[in-house]
């Protein structure tokens, strides 16, 4: 299946989640979720292996990847207030949880393998992956490769013996049964392992944008024989479509766009890559939209009030932070004093596992709403149009992002914090020159500007939390945005069209020591301080 250009809700702004980590507890989620409900029946025990020298081998405790795995398998989304205790939840409901680190052929550092049994004895094996962000992928089931992105219905049939027709056959007659119970269509795979010797022949995986009534799907049944049947209901907030063509994926093609529809703004431009590749109406695409930034403002009002135990090893500070610039004891910086504390305050709340939107992606989930409601108040924004005013912007932030998406990555386990924190102060730059007033073209160049300053932006968080150093870095990609916003708009340039420098982000990153890609193994935190953090936060961990 070709997979389909990045949605700016699926892939670049959101998910609304549970902290600390998109890639690390959002994605997750999504695939215990799409792995339980291939189970047959309850779970009764579930047994997840981490690749040794991947990511999640030495992250999936300090990140909450063990939490989030455990929440999709009880049925759980990302933003389920519930994910924080969804290990005891499991142990209450008798599944034997295990996570394991061993030696096997991985072909991204985030890759997990879960085994799950149900308790008639049913088993079912599920290869998966997190590809930043939040989005993940589906590759294998029962040893059959398959691709599931969760953003369709998936009706999945796994055969444990030959059918009485080839499967592409079966796989046909299938579809004309569904077509007849007026299910329509958007693609299919066929994946025959009866080569292999294995237990399970293959497995078929049919896309819909609709679940299959009871009805239509025991006729399926009917036809299938032996055949093991799952309904797969879809993760993602966007649903994919087999009509999917969009106007543009290039910042340089964006950019002619714009000039041939009347020198269009990017807000603009956002708005109708979205709907083609959503196929929605334009306005719901600011409705949604319109939604992450009331969330948004959530999350800063949530995490000024410095009411929650972080779980790492800093304290709040927001607050305090707040009564300093009221007091006047900041060194004054304009917008940049809001925007400072409003940074903290959402990134204090995503570590204490409260509720944030992922912007790209949870590491670096304060920087964007930091710079867009610090500038409504600089701005002088009245309030009745606020939150339009918002999602106007975090529109025009979102294309930014897909034009990183898909040239480049989010995941910093393969491009480091450049991909996490230079994007976003990439897409906040974008944002800012598009609520004051600017360009498309200019908007582009301050998004240059702003990776262009992050380039070789390593990620080495301390003891695994995100706090040290992401909460500082935060920051400073809002004061990035905020000058990159300004050169752009008043001259200066950076003479690097924006696509290029998002494919210097990918080679840089991918030059990169995988000791400096959210390993744990090197920079900050393998300093003496940094290694002391760990083991302190460690004895706590393993002691509660």
């Amino acid at each position: 299946m070709t997979k389909l250009p990045s949605s700016i809700f699926n892939e670049v702004i959101g998910p609304v989640m549970t902290g600390p980590s998109s890639s690390h507890t959002a994605a997750p989620t999504r695939i215990g979720n799409l792995s339980g409900q291939l189970a047959g029946g309850t779970l009764s025990r579930v047994e997840i292996t981490f690749e040794t020298n991947g990511s999640f081998a030495t992250t999936y405790r300090g990140q909450k990847s063990d939490q989030g795995l455990a929440a999709g398998l009880l049925g759980m989304l990302p933003q389920d207030s519930r994910l924080s205790d969804a290990l005891s939840l499991v142990r209450d409901e008798g599944i034997d949880l295990k996570f394991l680190v061993k030696d096997f052929e991985a072909e991204h550092p985030n890759v997990v393998l879960l085994d799950i049994q149900d308790e008639k004895g049913g088993r079912v094996f599920v290869k998966a992956l997190s590809t930043g962000g939040g989005r993940i992928e589906l590759n294998e089931i029962n040893g059959c490769p398959v691709y599931m992105a969760g953003d369709y219905h998936e009706l999945v049939i796994m055969l444990s013996e030959h059918p009485a027709f080839s499967m592409e056959q079966l796989c046909s007659k299938v579809e004309s049964k569904l077509a007849k119970g007026k299910v329509q269509v958007h693609g299919s795979s066929v994946s025959d392992n009866s080569q292999k010797g294995e237990k399970w022949r293959g497995v078929i995986v049919i896309h819909s944008r609709q679940r299959l009534s009871p009805e239509c799907l025991e006729d399926v049944k009917q036809l299938c024989g032996s055949a093991e049947l799952r309904q797969v209901a879809p993760v993602m907030p966007v649903l994919a479509s087999a009509r999917c063509e969009v106007p543009f994926t290039r910042a340089e093609e964006m950019l002619s766009w714009c000039v041939e529809h009347d020198n269009a703004p990017l807000w603009k431009a956002a708005v109708t890559y979205e709907a083609a590749r959503g196929n929605v109406d334009e306005s719901e695409v600011v409705t949604m939209m319109e939604y992450l930034a009331g969330k948004m403002e959530e999350a800063i009002t949530t995490g000024l009030t410095g009411d929650f135990s972080m779980r790492g090893f800093l304290m709040p500070t927001a607050s305090g932070l707040q009564h300093a610039v009221k007091e006047r004891s900041f060194i004054p910086t304009g917008m940049l004093d809001a925007a400072t504390v409003m940074a903290v305050a959402v990134m204090e709340l995503n570590s204490s596992m409260g509720c944030v939107v992922a912007a790209p992606t949870a590491g670096s989930c304060g920087v964007l709403p930091a710079a867009v409601f610090s500038a409504l108040d600089a701005l002088g924004v009245p309030d009745d149009c606020r939150m339009e005013v918002a999602a106007k912007a975090l529109l025009s932030a979102g294309l930014i992002g897909v034009f990183i998406s898909e040239q480049s990555t989010f995941a910093t386990e393969v491009c480091g914090c450049q991909a996490e924190c230079g994007s976003a102060a990439s897409m906040a730059a974008g944002a800012l020159v598009n609520m004051a007033g600017g360009s498309a073209q200019a908007a582009c160049d301050a998004a240059a500007v702003a990776m262009q300053n992050s380039l070789g932006l390593t990620c080495d968080p301390v003891a695994e939390q995100v706090e040290v150093p992401c909460i500082g870095r935060n920051v400073s990609a809002v004061s990035n945005a905020v000058t990159s916003a300004n050169l752009a708009m008043h001259g200066f340039k950076g003479n690097l069209p924006f696509d290029d420098v998002i494919c210097a982000m990918w080679e840089v990153g991918n030059s990169m020591s995988d000791t400096l890609r959210c390993t744990g193994k090197g920079g900050l935190c393998t300093t003496p301080s940094g290694v002391k953090i760990k083991e302190e936060v460690d004895r706590i961990r393993f002691a509660s």
